[in-house]
């Protein structure tokens, strides 16, 4: 009994020692720092950023924080964009505060309009008594593709069953839907594919994209499903439907 007092006891004052956090602070400093990167300004980031700062894009770049400062530079003639948080949520941690939040991005290059939506978590921890970003972590969220139009008839070449290996217990079949080209393990669970090119598909409501490719006799023999930078080979079932 003695133990289970001390242990809440302790959990009580650790509560009550925890510093409250201000999370309308955090959001609005974070929009402030997406919102100087349209015009390049660096030094709103060199203000918040800790000197150890640990930054990972979402291409797996890994920067310190002079490093991140020195890529901070005005969009070029041409372009325009600008960056709107939303869901912006905050955990203490120790003597640390975790910031999670979505960003929306717009972007106009030259007239063509952009849409990408990234997802963060930052680390803020005290630095001389005041609060400084001392690691930060983003990810591209993965959208469908934009469709390129693709005459139907170009899907019948495609129309088949492929296989990893002859020993595998599943086959990719791909299928046609009316005017719709579909990919998958079987009819219930395939996934339209969307195209890009007529031989290029990307699977809806997935980062997979399908690559068909012909053999020397102008056949499509094989499909290589591109995964998180990796090729999956499937081979064309003979008379497999």
């Amino acid at each position: 009994m003695r133990h289970l007092v001390f242990a809440v006891t302790a959990l009580v004052a650790s509560q009550a020692s925890a510093t409250p956090v201000d999370t309308a602070w955090f959001q609005k400093i974070t929009q402030a720092l997406y919102d100087a990167l349209a015009g390049g300004d660096a030094q709103l980031w060199d203000k918040n950023l800790a000197p150890d700062c640990i930054y990972t894009s979402e291409d797996g770049l890994v920067q310190d924080k002079a490093e991140l400062i020195k890529g901070i530079q005005p969009l070029p003639k041409g372009f325009s964009g600008g960056i709107k948080l939303r869901d912006f949520s905050t955990r203490p941690a120790g003597n640390a505060v975790v910031t999670h939040y979505f960003a929306d991005e717009w972007e106009d290059v030259y007239g063509q309009h952009l849409k990408t939506t990234y997802v963060s978590t930052d680390t803020w921890a005290k630095r001389d008594g005041q609060w400084r970003m001392v690691a930060t972590q983003t990810t591209v969220v993965p959208r469908d593709e934009d469709a390129v139009a693709v005459d139907p008839k170009a899907f019948v070449p495609l129309l088949g069953v492929y296989k990893v290996s002859p020993a595998s217990p599943s086959d990719y079949r791909v299928f046609m839907k009316g005017d719709d080209l579909y990919g998958g393990r079987d009819e219930k669970s395939a996934t339209r594919l969307i195209p890009l090119s007529p031989l290029v598909y990307f699977q809806a409501g997935s980062i997979h994209t399908m690559i068909f490719v012909m053999g020397k006799d102008g056949r499509v023999d094989e499909v290589r499903e591109i995964h998180k930078y990796n090729e999956l080979a499937y081979r064309r079932v003979p008379g497999g439907t």
